[in-house]
């Protein structure tokens, strides 16, 4: 089942009714309405998807290298920039 609603405080006020009986536990997955996506291919979407399937030393490694990897693209602009002859 999906329902919409909208937060007020620390309570969620469904659109809808629901069909369970008062007191029942439930299982929430927030999503808001109207948040961009995250980029194909983003740090953030890839740990995203892969929340809970890694130890926390995995995904620290893949933080790293993520980390590296922006170093290395940012030297390569810092040192291969093309700068005209002064006329």
């Amino acid at each position: 089942m999906a329902f919409k609603g909208t937060v007020r405080g620390a309570v969620i006020e469904l659109d809808e009714p629901l069909a369970l009986p008062e007191g029942t536990r439930v299982h929430l997955e927030i999503v808001g309405i109207g948040d961009p996506p995250l980029p194909k291919g983003s740090p953030q979407l890839v740990l995203q998807l892969l929340a809970g399937t890694l130890t926390e030393e995995e995904a620290e490694a893949i933080r790293q290298a993520i980390a590296e990897m922006r170093r290395a693209d940012l030297e390569f602009w810092e040192y291969n920039i093309w700068i005209p002859p002064e006329d």
